[in-house]
């Protein structure tokens, strides 16, 4: 299923591109996890789902781990509190339960060359997606913002890595 924001040129805004993530989410029965009033770790998760052009497939996921890594500047002490989060702690449990962490290296594995492309993706970046980004960049245009910072997306072929890992997507 191709998404409006998975495309390069897209028109809409931030906030639309995140609301049709999170319709994306509704649709196919996955929990949509919405941030506490004094944080927004979960909405700037979702924003790099939007910039980086990634869905919620576990190889998907994978792929945005690394332009998380590559692609964006980031504090550490932010970002782990992201890992704090109870959502995130129970998706991460519910994940080893289902895969066990062998199910892990192997998603790792199979990602490889996606992993390969987003981080050359990333180095010609002409500067990086700043995780905690400006408010006001919800309502301006999602290519513009890619434009600015030089997100060339991996289009649909170059984020498919074959048959995705089936999960129960419950946690």
């Amino acid at each position: 299923m191709l998404l409006q924001y998975q495309q390069q040129d897209c028109a809409m805004t931030l906030r639309e591109g995140i609301a049709e993530y999170r319709a994306y989410l509704t649709a196919i029965d996955r929990k949509i996890m919405v941030d506490s009033s004094e944080s927004r770790l979960l909405l700037e998760h979702d924003a790099t789902h939007v910039i980086f052009g990634m869905d919620t497939t576990l190889e998907q996921e994978a792929g945005l781990d690394s332009w998380l890594l590559w692609g964006c500047q980031w504090r550490l002490s932010y970002i782990r509190g992201y890992g704090k989060l109870p959502e995130i702690k129970a998706l991460y449990r519910a994940l080893i339960k289902e895969f066990g962490w062998l199910g892990f290296f192997r998603l790792y594995w199979k990602t490889l060359r996606l992993k390969g492309r987003v981080f050359k993706r990333s180095r010609s970046m002409a500067k990086k997606w700043p995780y905690e980004f400006p408010a006001a960049w919800l309502d301006r245009p999602i290519s513009e913002l890619r434009q600015e910072h030089g997100v060339i997306i991996l289009n649909e072929e170059e984020r498919s890595v074959g048959e995705p890992l089936a999960w129960s997507g419950h946690y």
